[in-house]
């Protein structure tokens, strides 16, 4: 008998009634079966896991929380609802890692440099803000969900400066395929080789596993381009927050010139989160904390503003680094190493005062 990998209860939805029942998962090494008493030793649907993909959350199913799908190589999908986040997450992980177990079986082994690397990478090819656009595509009438085409990877490397050309992107994008974090959907030409990255727009690819742990990011697709919380976190922004006495601390020899809540746009998701702010003469540091942890002995991230530039964002400017135009009072820390942040302010004058603050620490009062 198949040794087993993770067994329990989920919900799942029928393909013909499209109701909801509760079935007893059990997942092995090549399928996931399900079964509709958990004493029963006859199942009641069997899903191969070879060639399919998982997604979690699902992005255009809303009308339940805590679900995943499994789409199979033809495009057949299954949806499955677990009891929360992170029942879901374990059964979504436990099923993409059976899946590019699988599929890398006749590849060999990656080193683990290469696959910390890769995984890395495809992290970022899946953030919400930058990463590749999944889009609906149809090859001879038939319709796949959730994929992009070898043109759009390797267009995205670049774009990225992942890779410094194309030949290089291929490569790149066939050592995903061969890992098995990159699936090919289907090709154009039938005479292609399925086992070969080709950097064309016929040839259709999607993750093996499209993991978020944040639904809200996922479904909002950016939140450059959302306002869902946008109230709340402002109200933060306007806090006035007592400092513990080991922040008050700070630096060796520092001195504290100013403090206080900004909003900070994320490197990666391009999330926008309200963080609590302390700016050092000695040495010149911004540092931010969560707000809701100012108790924290660390803070989250520290920007060295030495030599650093400070510039206004007009996010309603057509070379505006911020896609949502609506945001206002924006502006921008590039370090001298070249690493650029970007903050929103309050209000005019709470932008203002920051710029100066940090233009110049020894001399702001």
């Amino acid at each position: 008998m198949t040794a087993k990998l993770k067994e329990g209860f989920l919900v799942k939805k029928g393909h013909v009634r499209t109701n909801w029942r509760t079935r007893w998962f059990v997942l092995s090494a090549n399928e996931l079966q399900y079964f509709k008493k958990k004493e029963d030793d006859v199942a009641a649907g069997i899903v191969s896991l070879r060639g399919c993909s998982v997604i979690s959350p699902v992005p255009q199913y809303t009308k339940k929380t805590d679900v995943f799908q499994i789409s199979s190589k033809s495009g057949q999908d299954l949806l499955i609802q677990a009891s929360g986040d992170k029942e879901r997450e374990e059964w979504v992980t436990a099923i993409s890692d059976a899946i590019r177990a699988i599929d890398s079986v006749a590849n060999g082994e990656q080193t683990g440099s290469e696959s910390l690397k890769n995984n890395d990478l495809i992290t970022a090819m899946q953030d919400p803000g930058g990463g590749i656009t999944l889009e609906t595509h149809v090859i001879d009438g038939k319709k796949y969900h959730h994929c992009f085409t070898g043109q759009d990877v390797v267009d995205w490397l670049l774009e990225w400066s992942f890779v410094s050309n194309r030949t290089d992107g291929v490569q790149q994008c066939n050592e995903l395929l061969k890992q098995a974090h990159l699936q090919t959907l289907e090709s154009g030409n039938r005479l292609q080789d399925l086992s070969t990255f080709y950097d064309d727009p016929n040839t259709l690819y999607r993750f093996s596993a499209f993991i978020m742990s944040d639904i809200k990011d996922l479904l909002s697709i950016s939140s450059d381009e959302s306002e869902s919380d946008d109230e709340n976190e402002m109200k933060k922004v306007k806090q006035k927050v007592e400092l513990p006495a080991k922040l008050l601390n700070g630096p060796p020899g520092g001195k504290l010139i100013k403090q206080g809540f900004l909003m900070k746009r994320g490197h990666v998701r391009r999330t926008w989160k309200a963080r609590l702010f302390l700016l050092w003469d000695k040495p010149q540091l911004l540092q931010y904390y969560r707000g809701s942890k100012i108790n924290e002995e660390k803070p989250l991230g520290e920007v060295n503003i030495n030599y650093c530039s400070v510039e206004i964002i007009h996010a309603d400017s057509s070379d505006s680094k911020v896609k949502n135009k609506t945001r206002s009072n924006l502006f921008s820390v590039k370090t001298q190493k070249g690493r650029l942040y970007i903050f929103q302010a309050s209000s005019p004058e709470e932008r203002e005062s920051w710029i100066r603050a940090i233009m110049c620490p020894g001399d702001f009062h």
